[in-house]
Parts: C-alpha cells; sequence; structure tokens
C-alpha cells in the first residue's frame, strides 16, 4: 500500500524531467536488450556464411509483427491502466491487465499453428529466395514456437511501465536479451545446431522472461493481483484494449510489412543488399530505443496527470519528451553517418555487403531526427485517447509514404531507390506530423475535448 501511495505521489508531484528520467532510463535499457539480441543473431549467424545471414534477416519481419501483436495489447491496456489508476479504479486497472495477458497467449498460439501450417509459404512471402529457404526454414520453426511467449513478454513489459514498475520491466528483459546472448554462441556453433541454434536460444531466452515477468504479477499480494475473475465486460475491456492500441498495431504491424517489401527489393539487386539493409534494420532499432524509450517514459505521466485532470503537467510532460527525444535523435545520427563502414565492418567481411549497408545506414541517418518528434506526438495522442489521430499518424510512415516508394522507386532506380525509400518517407512523415504536433501544444481546450471522447 505504501508503495502505491508513493507512486501516486511521485506521478501527480514530482519534477516532470526527472520523473521521465526516471521511467525512461529502465525502459530504454530495456528497448536496447531486446535489439540486442537480435543484433547477437546476425553477429554469430555471420560466420555462417552471406547466405545464412540473409536469412536470419530474411525474418526479422516475423519478428516485428510478433512484437506488433506484444505491442498492441501492452500499450493498449497500459495507456488504459494508467488512466484508471489516475482516476483511482484500481479494479478496473487489474481487469484491464488480465485480459490483455489473456489476449498476448491466445495471439502467440495462434501465430505458431498458422506459421507451422504454412511454413513455407510464410517464408516466400517474408522474403526468401531459393537460396535462403533452406537456412530460413531451419531458423523459422522454434522462432514460431516462441511467438506465445514473445508476445507475453512485449505486453507484460509494457504493463509493468504503465504502472511505474519500469526496473522489473527492464529486468525482465535484460535477463531474456543476456541470455539470449549467453546461448548463441553455445548452440549454433559448440553444441552444431547451426542457425537453428540462434532460434533455439531466443525460444529458451523469451519463455524465461515472459516467466519472470510473469512473476511481477503473480507473487504480489491478493487485492492488487490482476489474476481474479473479470466482473463482468470482458469483452469491452478487450475491444477497449484493442481500438486504444491500434496506433502500436498499424505503427509496428506496417513496420512489418514494410520490412517484408524492403526483403523483396533488396533480394532483387543481389544477396549482398539483402544482408545489409536488414542489418540497417536492426541498427535503427538499436537507435530508436532510445527515442522510444523517452516515449514510453512519458505515457505513465500524461496518463495518471490526465486521468486525475491535472493538465498543466501534461502538456509539460509532452513538451519535455519532444525535445529530449529530438536531442538525443541528433546526438546519434552523426556518429552513424561517419562511422557507418567501420560499424559494417564489425559483421561482415563481403567488401559488397560493407558497401550498400554503409550507403543505406548514412540514408537513414540524415533524417533520424525526425522520428524525435513524430514518436512522442504518437505516444501523447494515444495516451490521452485520440486513437484516430494517434493512429493516422502511426499509419503514415510506412503506411502513406513508404510503401508507395518501396514499390515503385527500386523498380524504377535500383539500389538507389532501395536505400532512399525509407529515408523520403520518413522526411514526408515529420512534415505530415507538424499539424499533430501543433494540436497536442494547443491550449488545454483541446485536451478536454480529448478526455470528453475517451
Amino acid at each position: 500500500m505504501k508503495k502505491t501511495k508513493r507512486l501516486h505521489d511521485q506521478l501527480a508531484n514530482a519534477r516532470i524531467p526527472p520523473l521521465i528520467c526516471k521511467f525512461a532510463i529502465p525502459n530504454t535499457i530495456g528497448l536496447l536488450a531486446i535489439t540486442v539480441y537480435s543484433l547477437a543473431d546476425s553477429y554469430f549467424v555471420a560466420a555462417l556464411g552471406t547466405e545464412a545471414s540473409a536469412a536470419v534477416g530474411v525474418t526479422f519481419a516475423l519478428h516485428v509483427l510478433i512484437q506488433a501483436v506484444g505491442y498492441t495489447l501492452g500499450m493498449g491496456a497500459g495507456s488504459l491502466l494508467s488512466r484508471c489508476l489516475g482516476e483511482k479504479k484500481n479494479r478496473d486497472a487489474r481487469e484491464y491487465c488480465f485480459v490483455a495477458i489473456l489476449l498476448s497467449l491466445v495471439s502467440g498460439a495462434l501465430i505458431t499453428v498458422v506459421g507451422l501450417r504454412f511454413q513455407e509459404a510464410l517464408l516466400r512471402l517474408l522474403g526468401a529466395t531459393a537460396a535462403t529457404l533452406a537456412p530460413a526454414r531451419a531458423y523459422v520453426v522454434p522462432l514460431l514456437w516462441s511467438a506465445a511467449p514473445m508476445c507475453a513478454t512485449f505486453t507484460l513489459s509494457q504493463l509493468l511501465r504503465s504502472e511505474g514498475k519500469a526496473l522489473y520491466s527492464m529486468a525482465g528483459l535484460s535477463l531474456g536479451s543476456l541470455l539470449n546472448i549467453a546461448l548463441d554462441p553455445l548452440l549454433i556453433t559448440q553444441l552444431n545446431f547451426g542457425i537453428s541454434g540462434a532460434s533455439i536460444a531466443t525460444l529458451i531466452s523469451q519463455s524465461v522472461a515472459c516467466l519472470f515477468l510473469l512473476g511481477g504479477y503473480l507473487f504480489r499480494p491478493k487485492e492488487f493481483s490482476p489474476f481474479h475473475a473479470v466482473r463482468g465486460g470482458a469483452f469491452v475491456k478487450a475491444g477497449k484494449i484493442l481500438i486504444t492500441g491500434l496506433p502500436s498495431l498499424f505503427r509496428q504491424g506496417l513496420s512489418g510489412t514494410a520490412a517484408i517489401l524492403l526483403n523483396h527489393a533488396a533480394a532483387s539487386v543481389s544477396e549482398a543488399a539483402l544482408t545489409g539493409v536488414t542489418l540497417v534494420s536492426r541498427l535503427f532499432l538499436l537507435v530508436f530505443s532510445f527515442c522510444l524509450g523517452l516515449a514510453q517514459g512519458m505515457v505513465p505521466v500524461v496518463g495518471y496527470n490526465f486521468g486525475s485532470g491535472d493538465l498543466h503537467r501534461v502538456k509539460k510532460a509532452y513538451s519535455f519528451s519532444l525535445v529530449a527525444s529530438t536531442l538525443v535523435m541528433l546526438f546519434f545520427s552523426i556518429p552513424l553517418f561517419i562511422l557507418s563502414p567501420q560499424i559494417f565492418s564489425m559483421f561482415y567481411d563481403d567488401p559488397s555487403v560493407i558497401e550498400i549497408g554503409s550507403q543505406v545506414l548514412r540514408a537513414q541517418a540524415v533524417v533520424l531526427f525526425t522520428h524525435g518528434l513524430v514518436t512522442p506526438t504518437i505516444f501523447y495522442l494515444q495516451t490521452v485517447g485520440r486513437p484516430f489521430l494517434a493512429t493516422t499518424l502511426a499509419v503514415a510512415r510506412q503506411g502513406l509514404f513508404y510503401l508507395p516508394l518501396i514499390l515503385t522507386l527500386p523498380a524504377r532506380f535500383g539500389l538507389w531507390g532501395v536505400e532512399w525509400s525509407q529515408p523520403l518517407a520518413d522526411a514526408a512523415t515529420f512534415l505530415f506530423a507538424i499539424p499533430f504536433l501543433l494540436l497536442c501544444l494547443k491550449s488545454t481546450k483541446k485536451t478536454k475535448i480529448a478526455r470528453r471522447e475517451v
């Protein structure tokens, strides 16, 4: 009870910048942990050859799609949970937790069943070529079995963050990542599992992380546990979770779709191009973790104070997140641009992969700062109950702009089109986001309107 009271006091009264940083730092570390184990797979599999590396790169889109399910449920329930805490509706908050956890496990199980049933068709859809189909099949089977714990891990991590338990969330994600990194060389080389060893490591590590995060709810006092019968309206709560989580679904889901199209476009150029662009996607997520961590650190602060009616703190939290995220992205863009060949040479010794990958990474670094303005705006709109606006902005980057560009530019301009489709889409999204940003920064009258829409 004392911990709950202290959390309420912090969210309502603590200074905004250190409060957001308090939540953002463990959020960021947790997100980095997720990305690092993905990069570890690329690093250790690289020793098996370019085709094996390309096969792991092809299945990256599946990682993103599984994460999309977890993020959708976690962000949807987490936003509702933080508002319930601000309104002192603790029972409703616990029920949203229970429904989201159950949905994540069921959704992951469905992904496993459907993926295994249509395995080859799935790999062809993801962009596997004749040369990469066999290693991709060896990698994807254990990965599909990890769908349920992976979905639940992402959902649980978001729920814990939304109620201020960012350190516990970070610990669970970091545990999974460190275990994955430790198991990769053991399973891939020492036990001779080859490429399948990388995804077996993912299966084991995600299962352990899921159980650890689940323990954050299982071992609570009974009155604070979400694991009890929902009073009624479970389907209504599930619907609200899905509607509130739509921006995350479109943002992550379209990222997975974009990755699939990028795989096909790059594969049409060469295996080296496919290997290079898939590594850039993972490196981008590594840097983007800092921006995303700040936005997620803002969510419990905005959600609680929006629920309690303190609109001044809501706006202050959003403004700080905008400035901090943009500065962080600018900070990373310079070394990424300058050191891109050196970064790629850490993973591969193929000159073609290094050359192509460096060009793609530099093009992405030029527009990296735009994410610092767009991402917090999506999360802000989602948290204050404007799912339509948040979804519209979330769709813009990969849906409205990137998909048309990746479908047309590579066919017309070859490798140049592959390299610049995403940066051009990011620049267009930044311009598109300006009216949304101005709307969020306007007077509290707009925020009051948003609250009535919840």
